[in-house]
């Protein structure tokens, strides 16, 4: 298994992490800054973390503008950090209600080389984002978000095709309800890709370090080494009051630890 990190974790690091964000508005603050500037600071502050690769957010990529030579600028800028791009994330598009755009994520994850989305998705919308997928030769791996029960995961993935798997995020199917342990066991093989997050307790838990809240880590670590997962646990630390760089690097040590 690899490590990365997913650069949501940085949300509200340009609007000084006030405490509650509204997301839009942090990821026009992201696509509307100097997004070469942003990004140096984010690697330099994940260069203790050894991790070995990146899963940017898509407003880290300027998704609006789609700038070839702003994505061939960040696609080098992580070569020269030693980071592969290990999948973008947040969107896959919508076939379905926006067609006009629905490829434009494809077109930036092909310029960064990345092999899989991971992001949030319409179950309805899921048949015609699995063609897109086959037309780019990227995965999709649905991302759970308030399902808190591994039947809704496949009746979703189900709808799609062999591009598409589940990208298991811990903490979020912990927030609704789910055990991601059990949730790796059912899912087995269908899982391309995993978010690792852990939650403080309520229900609308905030993001910690791993190992600190409610998921149980270690229990994740043993179920996907018995499905013989060997892809990518990215580490998703979302912070709305705080810079996450020491979590972010406090959990990659911890889930080094468990390999």
């Amino acid at each position: 298994m690899k490590l990365s990190c997913v650069t949501a974790s940085y949300v509200a690091d340009l609007i000084n992490y006030p405490g509650e964000i509204d997301w839009g508005v942090a990821a026009h603050t992201i696509e509307t800054s100097p997004i070469l500037e942003t990004m140096d600071g984010i690697l330099k502050r994940l260069a203790p973390a050894k991790l070995d690769g990146i899963e940017p957010w898509f407003p880290h990529l300027g998704s609006k503008k789609n700038d070839a030579a702003l994505l061939a600028q960040l696609k080098a800028k992580f070569t020269a950090a030693g980071l592969v791009v290990a999948a973008c994330a947040g969107d896959a598009g919508d076939p379905v209600h926006d067609p006009e755009n629905s490829e434009r994520p494809f077109q930036i994850a092909r310029a960064m080389g990345a092999p899989l989305i991971a992001a949030h998705a319409d179950p309805d919308a899921v048949a015609a984002i699995s063609k897109t997928c086959e037309k780019y030769q990227i995965a999709l791996g649905f991302e759970n978000g308030g399902e808190g029960d591994v039947s809704e995961i496949l009746a979703a993935i189900d709808q799609g095709n062999q591009w598409v798997g589940a990208n298991l995020d811990t903490g979020n199917f912990a927030n609704a309800g789910g055990d991601p342990v059990k949730a790796v066991r059912l899912l087995g093989k269908r899982i391309n890709h995993v978010h690792f997050k852990d939650v403080t307790p309520g229900g609308k838990g905030h993001c910690i370090s791993l190992g600190h809240g409610i998921v149980d880590v270690r229990g994740v670590m043993r179920e996907l080494k018995a499905i013989g997962y060997d892809g990518w646990l990215s580490i998703e630390i979302e912070t709305v009051d705080h810079d996450p760089t020491a979590e972010i690097i406090e959990s990659a040590n911890f889930l080094r630890s468990l390999f």
